[in-house]
């Protein structure tokens, strides 16, 4: 990632503002890596004039800003340059000098609407958001997206002047490189209003704000197209001071978030703040300087500015009383335990299993002979809508203290890629016609594999409908991780306290647990996840845990960026395709790999030698149980997803367990419980299938020795 550049002076920056303001204007403000101060400096509505400008400003400070217009859209993963404004402005000839806030949208941003949205989770949810501009808060869209359905977009409506709205977010997607394409091509006032050198008022498409609960965009977007009233509305907005609350007071808005960063009590314009991180940095590769973005931001800890603006009568709740609803409103309280049937000394569960690939599939005959001339796709599809299958069974589990289990397998006719493909609904029917079917076979728990655990809502929906209590097993998935990765680097000669440890997929529901248990006991501890605003969320947590972890904590969108680095590592993304590198990795290196498919393949694997692999949540099944189901396990062994959901049954332990996106660090400490008090052991260290040899770790050994 590289470190800061030493820098012996206060930066001062230039920031030429597009935006309605007042007039000139200055700030200050302290970073952790020295003094920013800054020039606010309005300037006409003319690239001409930008450009001309620029460089006596260039002559003066350190670095130049411009706020109200962008020079790149990213879309994705993807970067799409307005080709006629960095042409205009000579853009490449400024280097790092020049900034407009483009970089920092795409993190900070995205983490600032995040924590709002989750503050004000009632007001988002389920809503009709509409964006003024999708291409500009592309970010911001794909994080709302999780919380409504109901996404409009008016790129056309305000960008091009055409009636005509984007209606989905998937259309959005769809459509976005080609509209980023067109707009790169034509002048900056043809689609920024803070551009245009006419300051009217004209307001336009008003059915789509008297439709939208929720308006997303710059504050100039609202100046000139906005009707007059905005009753009841939530904003989403970047004030440059307070003083602009005034605009959506006057209308009647709801409530106001600001996505301008506040340090101390300044507002910074975005574009300052991303100057300040370039200009205090080495140069860096581009595609990586998000990346070191998101580690300043850490150490920041930068939040949102929620203003409600709504009277408070008695009817009507405060901010912190709306949060306090938003906290309530995600909590879903347990369910009564469920008795066992009189007279019955066998605890009886069942366990949902899907094939992960097609290569699965083909196990059915008629597949085989389809295969040879139909597109896979079509078969996938196709089998889908099949019936849950009951396949077999997990028979003469004894516990501790004469306890006793035994449990059905059903199998859901879909591989990881078709799960994803179709709506959770699709299988949210499928689960709850297995939970039916089984309830009628006694069964009095219900555990979710693979793919079926992390659909939609991670089983929530599912528990909510289920005549079962239900699990998707991964507390102890996550505590056989753990002890496997010691027990497996202890054997590679590595002591896991002083170890770098990587945790890819982060900010999943086993990534984060993964990470804030390994928190207090590594040396240094990097977090890789494409989202940032999720990574910022769990680096926050992690500290209010660990607060020791601040200072031996990194953050990555990618995986290279840490993998030569990293001891012992942990992949957990639910990617079907491979999102590690072995070549990449560190001679010595452990990897735990927990995705189902996994994230390192056999063929990668093999021809690193020097680092290993070994599969994660495996068990060793009581002595005298036995599975009639191949589930692509040696004889005597189960998944700790499968194990979880028999350990419970054992315990009769019949409420819901595990589930949805966050698990509790008390529930892998209890489940671990369990399986030590019934005898449920890891298998030894395994790498694709085989056991590991002895002389694999002696090699390990010697490697790590001579690093040390």
């Amino acid at each position: 990632m590289g470190s800061e550049a030493p820098v012996s002076h206060a930066l001062r920056i230039a920031c030429m503002s597009l935006l309605p303001t007042p007039g000139p204007g200055q700030g200050h403000v302290v970073l952790p890596h020295g003094d920013v101060f800054w020039d606010l400096i309005p300037v006409p509505q003319s690239l001409e004039y930008i450009r001309d400008y620029i460089p006596s400003l260039l002559d003066q400070y350190d670095g130049v800003a411009l706020e109200g217009i962008s020079s790149k859209f990213r879309i994705g993963g993807k970067w799409f340059p307005h080709e006629y404004i960095e042409s205009f402005l000579e853009l490449s000839a400024l280097g790092e000098r020049f900034s407009d806030g483009s970089l920092l949208r795409s993190t900070l941003e995205r983490h600032l609407v995040r924590l709002a949205a989750d503050e004000l989770k009632p007001l988002v949810s389920s809503k009709t958001i509409l964006f003024f501009s999708g291409l500009n808060r592309y970010g911001s869209a794909e994080v709302l997206s999780a919380y409504s359905r109901h996404l409009l977009f008016g790129d056309l409506l305000y960008g091009f002047r055409l009636g005509i709205p984007i209606a989905s977010f998937r259309a959005f997607v769809r459509s976005a490189p080609q509209l980023a394409q067109a707009v790169g091509k034509t002048p900056a006032h043809w689609f920024w209003p803070s551009a245009r050198r006419s300051h009217r008022v004209m307001p336009r498409f008003s059915y789509y704000f008297r439709r939208a609960d929720v308006i997303v965009g710059g504050i100039s977007y609202f100046m000139r197209y906005s009707p007059r009233r905005l009753d009841g509305k939530l904003v989403f907005t970047n004030l440059m001071r307070e003083e602009d609350l005034e605009l959506f007071d006057e209308r009647g808005a709801a409530v106001v978030v600001s996505l301008t960063p506040v340090i101390g009590d300044s507002f910074v314009p975005l574009a300052v703040l991303e100057a300040a991180f370039k200009l205090r940095t080495e140069k860096r590769h581009a595609a990586k300087i998000e990346d070191h973005f998101l580690n300043c931001l850490h150490e920041l800890d930068l939040k949102p500015r929620i203003y409600d603006l709504r009277p408070i009568p008695q009817s009507t709740p405060t901010a912190e009383a709306l949060h306090q609803v938003a906290q309530q409103a995600v909590v879903t309280p347990p369910p009564a335990p469920v008795k066992l049937t009189p007279g019955s000394d066998v605890a009886k569960f069942c366990f949902v299993i899907h094939p992960l690939s097609f290569t699965q599939v083909k196990r059915l005959k008629v597949v085989r002979a389809l295969s040879n001339f139909v597109p896979h796709r079509l078969i996938e599809d196709a089998v889908a809508q099949l019936p849950p299958l009951l396949v077999g069974a997990v028979r003469g589990i004894n516990g501790a203290e004469g306890s006793k289990a035994e449990g059905l397998i059903y199998a859901v006719p879909m591989t990881s890629r078709a799960i994803m493909r179709f709506p959770p609904e699709f299988m949210y029917r499928k689960l709850l016609a297995i939970a039916g079917e089984a309830a009628k076979q006694g069964c009095q728990i219900m555990g979710l594999g693979a793919y079926t655990s992390i659909v939609g809502d991670a089983g929530v929906t599912v528990s909510e409908q289920s005549p079962l209590a239900v699990t998707t097993g991964n507390s102890f998935s996550v505590a056989a991780t753990i002890r496997g990765l010691e027990q497996a680097a202890s054997r590679a000669g590595l002591d896991l306290s002083q170890c770098r440890a990587l945790v890819v997929g982060a900010t999943g529901s086993i990534g984060s647990i993964c990470a804030r248990l390994l928190a207090p006991r590594v040396a240094e501890l990097y977090l890789v996840s494409p989202r940032p605003e999720r990574l910022l969320a769990l680096s926050r947590k992690l500290e209010s845990e660990t607060p020791s972890v601040r200072q031996r904590l990194r953050l990555s969108r990618h995986v290279s960026d840490f993998a030569g680095l990293a001891d012992v590592v942990i992949a957990t993304t639910s990617s079907v395709e491979p999102v590690v590198d072995v070549m990449d990795l560190k001679p010595g290196c452990v990897v735990c790999d927990v995705a189902r498919p996994p994230d390192i393949r056999p063929q990668a694997a093999a021809a690193r030698t020097d680092v290993l692999v070994i599969e994660s949540g495996e068990i060793k099944l009581p002595q005298g149980a036995e599975v009639t189901y191949d589930i692509g396990l040696p004889r005597g062994l189960i998944y700790a997803c499968l194990a979880e959901t028999a350990l419970l049954a054992l315990e009769r332990y019949f409420k819901h367990f595990t589930l949805g996106r966050e698990i509790e660090p008390e529930k892998v400490h209890l489940i671990q419980a369990f399986a030590d008090r019934h005898g449920f052991e890891l298998a030894p260290p395994s790498s694709f299938g085989r056991v590991v040899p002895p002389e694999r770790f002696t090699r390990l050994q010697a490697i790590n020795r001579k690093r040390s």
